[in-house]
């Protein structure tokens, strides 16, 4: 993955966690009094934690933070600050401390005795940070499980789509890319949305789907003309598609004159084995073999017709002498 990639995807992710905290959130109260009941909750450090918490739903993750922060030095050891820490840890652009912020908030999540929204929405989150890291396979099933029970998103299919196609799983890689361009990205950076097309349209080409690549190349090159890879991929793809025509007219010229040749009945000379059968009816052929008992050229004796009368031409057939008698044994 070049710099430039990773430098958009990161931007592509930052936006996806900006959609995450604008997202209708729990009211303040909601999730405070689950803390209050359910977590890990004390007098040493419950105002920090109400002041972190109604930072988070303001969207004010420097104020957030510092709160929480204060909250985890008096030894608060809760789930719900964990996971807004880990987050605003990813806003804030420090993706490791995130990192081991989430990894708490799972452990945290686990043993409550009560459902919490943030129980699913740990495997987008965490996968989303180890993928910033680089930590591909460890992203991977987090980010697979996410997509199977969490929240639809752009940047959610787009990660798991990119991690099948560095798989080499091509097929997957497509179907999770359709799911992500399927969300709704007009909130999303025309020059993140560039490069996905981009992104997309190469595993689209890996498939052999040479007209859905072009169609995305056009929608990226649409927004950055300059894009030099998204222009290389545009030529070679257009190259192949111009072999591919021209083999088609080949191919359909070849099969007319075919079609002209057996509506038109042209036949062949006869083999010379034709010569050899034999003559139909009523032809008169000479046998080039005399009969026995003929000189070649005259014609076969004929035998006489009935009543002594010869009534063709030729040589008339003799009766035999008959055999003298037997001598008497006298």
């Amino acid at each position: 993955m070049s710099r430039a990639f990773s430098k958009n995807l990161f931007i592509l992710l930052t936006f996806s966690l900006g959609a995450l905290i604008a997202a209708p959130a729990r009211a303040q109260s909601q999730d405070f009094e689950f803390y209050k009941k359910y977590g890990h909750a004390s007098k040493q450090w419950n105002d920090y934690v109400q002041q972190g918490f109604a930072a988070y739903d303001r969207q004010n993750c420097e104020e957030a933070m510092t709160a929480l922060k204060q909250a985890v030095a008096a030894q608060c050891q809760d789930a719900l600050v964990y996971y807004k820490l880990a987050v605003c840890s990813e806003v804030a652009g420090t993706p490791y401390t995130a990192l081991q912020y989430y990894q708490l908030a799972e452990e945290k999540l686990g043993k409550l005795e009560v459902l919490h929204p943030y129980q699913k929405d740990i495997f987008e989150s965490y996968g989303r940070a180890l993928f910033q890291a680089k930590r591909f396979e460890e992203a991977f099933p987090y980010l697979v499980r996410a997509a199977a029970v969490g929240t639809p998103s752009f940047g959610l299919y787009y990660m798991v789509g990119f991690l099948y196609a560095k798989k080499g799983d091509t097929k997957a890689a497509v179907e999770f890319f359709d799911k992500a361009l399927a969300q709704d990205t007009s909130k999303a950076p025309p020059q993140i949305l560039a490069v996905v097309y981009r992104e997309v349209a190469k595993s689209y080409a890996k498939e052999k789907n040479n007209q859905r690549a072009m169609e995305l190349l056009k929608m990226a090159l649409a927004i950055n003309p300059n894009d030099t890879e998204a222009n290389q991929l545009r030529t070679q793809i257009s190259h192949i598609q111009a072999q591919e025509t021209l083999l088609q007219m080949i191919h359909s010229a070849e099969g007319k004159v075919t079609g002209q040749e057996s509506a038109t009945g042209t036949s062949k000379p006869p083999p010379p084995a034709a010569s050899k059968l034999p003559p139909l009816e009523g032809s008169a052929v000479k046998d080039p073999t005399p009969p026995l008992g003929t000189a070649s050229g005259s014609s076969a004796p004929t035998q006489p017709a009935p009543g002594g009368e010869n009534t063709g031409s030729g040589t008339t057939l003799q009766p035999l002498q008959p055999l003298p008698p037997a001598p008497s044994g006298k």
